[in-house]
């Protein structure tokens, strides 16, 4: 899809559009840096802007781009609408890319720039690039051909407001997913047909600049010093009789009145169980409806069948990650005894042994990104006493375990089994600023039937 050019006019209202697209002045920079061997490579006469993610800096890609919003853009101007287009060339997968605008605090340049530094001599604080704040996020396909738009309204008017020091639009493009299938190349301003080269189109006009946004709203309220979660494999609501009812699945998680439960195998628009709706939906809707209280949600779906985490407490953050081999971790943060918990949901691979310890070594440095106290939830289809298991340990503790060596540990099959005669499923908590109260693995079951192959792990935390 080709850009349609716009032009300079102005109207009766004194609102005018510019489009910024001419390389090397309007455009003053556009290229990408690269980490690790190519660290000091200077990209910038590639015909391409390349984004990755990758947990070695060998790979990893980051696009940055500096448009003249000082020479085409009158001061203070009021900024109805800035849009920054890019076209894909490439992209090695069919997942959809969150890419986070962040404005970039250092003035780089053309021909200098790299991972180590912003301009000959001049080092980056942080390798990799220095960036300040975020302005939204776009969500990347693998539509080749296609114009992506970068909403820059509200940074550019920062910009000409002299909040950055300059007047020029200095912004970074950051793929802030995980790192499967993440490669994306888009087309630079050294493109051979300029229908595809970066384009920033931005109406504005005279007057005052708007009034700031109203202040942030006050954080949640405090829960106290005791947290309830449990961890909860559904099997995609499939019961011990073969039927699919979310609804005894909701009704299992409310009698063990938690605040925040940790789903696995939950079907979105897949499976004979949700072939044509969001499980994860259903399932928060049906809470509510149930309790009477509203429910907050947070997803990761690498593949049609994926984690959940539903949370009674408002969230103060939520992300996901996506990791190799189809699977991922869901993230929320909720406030308790004025702390911020983060919680994590994930489900490692089961037939692929190989593939586990990869997952695991990824996902506890995902984790290792976010303050404590955390609180690590899934289904990690390990055992105790296995490599796999104590490269989790040697960082959190197993809150069964320390409930057993406590005497507060309960289970209606007198071992803590989840699955069958393995103990699958796990809490796990930081060492630092959590107690575990008591864990247990209740019956589910209702006159013989289960509402799932895998029975729950509830575990009472204090947050100190």
């Amino acid at each position: 899809m080709l850009i349609a050019m716009c032009s300079f006019a102005a109207s009766a209202s004194a609102q005018a559009t510019m489009t910024l697209s001419t390389p090397g002045t309007q455009i003053n920079a556009d290229l990408f840096i690269q980490g690790g061997a190519a660290g000091m490579t200077d990209f910038s006469n590639s015909d391409v802007l390349a984004s990755k993610v990758s947990s070695s800096d060998n790979y990893k890609r980051r696009i940055l781009l500096k448009l003249d919003t000082e020479n085409n853009i009158p001061a203070n101007a009021v900024i109805q609408k800035a849009t920054l287009y890019l076209v894909l060339k490439n992209a090695d997968s069919g997942d959809y890319r969150p890419f986070t605008a962040f404005n970039v605090t250092q003035s780089f340049v053309t021909g200098q720039t790299n991972w180590y530094y912003f301009r000959s001599g001049q080092a980056w604080s942080t390798w990799g690039g220095d960036y300040g704040d975020s302005f939204g996020t776009t969500y990347v396909g693998n539509a080749v051909g296609s114009a992506y738009a970068f909403d820059l309204t509200g940074m550019v008017q920062r910009v000409v407001n002299g909040d950055f020091g300059s007047r020029y639009t200095r912004v970074a493009l950051i793929d802030t997913g995980g790192s499967t299938g993440s490669y994306r190349e888009f087309y630079s301003s050294r493109a051979a047909d300029p229908n595809v080269r970066p384009q920033l189109v931005v109406t504005y006009g005279s007057g005052p600049t708007p009034p700031p946004p109203a202040p942030p709203p006050p954080p949640p309220p405090d829960s106290g010093t005791t947290l309830r979660v449990m961890q909860y494999n559904i099997h995609k609501t499939i019961g011990s009789d073969g039927a699919c009812s979310p609804d005894r699945i909701t009704n299992t998680i409310i009698a063990q009145n938690v605040q925040v439960v940790s789903l696995n195998e939950v079907n979105f628009y897949t499976g004979t169980c949700a072939y044509n709706f969001d499980m994860s939906e259903t399932l928060r809707s049906l809470m509510e409806q149930k309790t009477g209280v509203t429910w907050y949600k947070q997803t990761v779906n690498p593949n049609g069948v994926g984690n959940v985490i539903l949370s009674s407490l408002p969230l103060v953050s939520a992300s996901n990650f996506v990791l190799y081999y189809g699977r991922g971790i869901a993230q929320v943060g909720v406030l308790v005894n004025g702390r911020t918990v983060n919680l994590f949901s994930t489900h490692i691979e089961y037939t692929n042994a190989s593939w586990r310890p990869i997952q695991i070594g990824e996902a506890v440095w995902w984790l290792s990104t976010f303050s404590e106290p955390r609180v690590f939830m899934g289904d990690f289809n390990t055992w105790q006493d296995t490599p796999d298991y104590y490269s989790i340990v040697s960082s959190y503790v197993d809150s069964w375990l320390a409930a057993v060596n406590a005497g507060t540990a309960s289970a209606f099959n007198g071992t803590g089994a989840t699955e069958g005669l393995s103990r699958l499923d796990y809490v796990f908590v930081s060492p630092n600023l959590v107690s575990v109260n008591g864990v247990a693995v209740p019956d589910t079951g209702v006159n013989g039937v289960w509402p799932s192959d895998h029975s729950p792990v509830v575990a009472s935390l204090t947050i100190r």
